[in-house]
């Protein structure tokens, strides 16, 4: 999946409080995290799978779809 692709999904949407992206990570404030996570990424020059934004971001997104069924 490309950031491109991350934003559209992500942006303009409402989110819980709290969301769990993995067993030890848990977001509280999910537009500070989004923002910063997506200033992270285009800061990022190397291999963008290997981006821990990157990472934490689609963890983010599978989380919601999680949600979301």
């Amino acid at each position: 999946m490309t950031i491109d692709e991350l934003k559209q999904e992500l942006s303009g949407k409402s989110f819980p409080q709290e969301v769990m992206i993995s067993p030890d990570q848990i977001v509280f404030d999910p537009e500070l995290f989004l923002r910063t996570q997506f200033i992270m990424v285009d800061a990022w020059k190397k291999d963008i799978e290997k981006c821990p934004a990157y990472i934490r971001l689609v963890r983010f997104k599978d989380a919601i779809s999680n949600l979301e069924q």
